[in-house]
């Protein structure tokens, strides 16, 4: 952990932490006794709500909405802003949901395309690599390997709130999988897919400059984790993207794309950074592509771009 995240934690309070647990719990009650249709509503307006009292939140989703969407209205705009910050108000609600929910009741509401792809990736014995985003009900894959007998270990970044993060560890891990968290991962991933296990990792959120490659993101350089590309160079793992789409009465859909194979992407040599660059490069494209099949269903109000690139790159 750097020194300015360890002090963002020591300054966070002990009654801070407890307030953010008990509304969490307050919520995961909530969905006891209000049907799936008021639950969902009731985490978009809070959502909505957050997003009002919190004047740089509310300017980091309209400005990157107005950036990647140049062509646009402001109206088109602020309903986009307002459709994606609903939806992530009712997706929360949904995960709390699903994931209190006995394995029945998952099946019922989660549809599964594309296994094949997860298969035949898996069984080239150099594990895989499952690339995916914020984008819809993106928690879920943290619960559906152990359901449906694949491995799905996911790379989570652990909250700052201690309390919170033992309680969503607990759903995360409650159908058999097992977590690893973000911060000095790399031994645990390279064990994982040498042990040829799916390993889930998120590349679609901003990281430090020293940390980064600058690759194109809705036609602007955002820095951007190489992770993915230096697992699957140095393992061969394939890359298998998959997302998670809201559906009409609460489903959701889970889609696993062809996997990127390490031999099209590094099978040809060459300088070393470039590579991992082109890469990486490769995969923000799709997961760009996916964006745009619904932008309402992505975390706009993450700032992406946060880290500028160096001075004429």
């Amino acid at each position: 952990m750097s020194a300015v995240a360890s002090r963002a934690r020591r300054r966070r309070s002990p009654a801070r932490d407890l307030a953010e647990l008990w509304l969490y719990r307050g919520a995961a009650l909530a969905l006891r006794v209000l049907p799936r249709g008021a639950a969902a509503a009731l985490g978009g307006s809070t959502a909505l709500a957050y997003v009002r009292l919190s004047p740089r939140r509310r300017a980091i989703l309209l400005d990157n909405l107005r950036l990647a969407f140049p062509e646009r209205s402001p109206g088109e705009i602020a309903r986009l802003a307002r459709d994606s910050v609903r939806s992530f108000g009712a997706v929360f609600m949904d995960f709390l949901a699903i994931a209190q929910s006995d394995e029945p009741e998952i099946r019922r509401r989660v549809v599964i395309e594309g296994l094949e792809h997860y298969d035949r990736a898996r069984a080239l014995g150099r594990g895989l690599i499952l690339m995916s985003a914020h984008l819809g009900g993106w928690e879920l894959g943290a619960i559906l390997g152990g359901i449906l007998g694949r491995s799905v270990v996911p790379i989570v970044r652990p909250l700052d709130n201690p309390l919170l993060e033992r309680e969503l560890d607990r759903l995360r891990t409650r159908f058999g999988n097992r977590v690893i968290a973000k911060r000095a991962a790399a031994k645990e991933i390279l064990r994982a897919l040498r042990a040829n296990e799916g390993v889930a990792i998120l590349i679609d959120q901003n990281v430090v400059a020293r940390e980064a490659v600058f690759v194109p993101f809705f036609g602007r350089p955002a820095a951007t984790s190489p992770a993915v590309a230096l697992f699957q160079q140095k393992t061969g793992a394939p890359v298998v993207p998959v997302f998670v789409w809201p559906e009409p009465g609460g489903r959701y859909r889970v889609e696993l794309q062809p996997a990127i194979l390490a031999e099209e992407l590094f099978g040809d040599g060459g300088d070393r950074d470039d590579l991992v660059r082109r890469a990486t490069a490769r995969y923000t494209s799709v997961t760009e592509a996916a964006i745009r099949r619904d932008p309402a269903a992505w975390l706009w109000m993450h700032d992406r771009w946060r880290t500028p690139p160096p001075e004429g790159a």
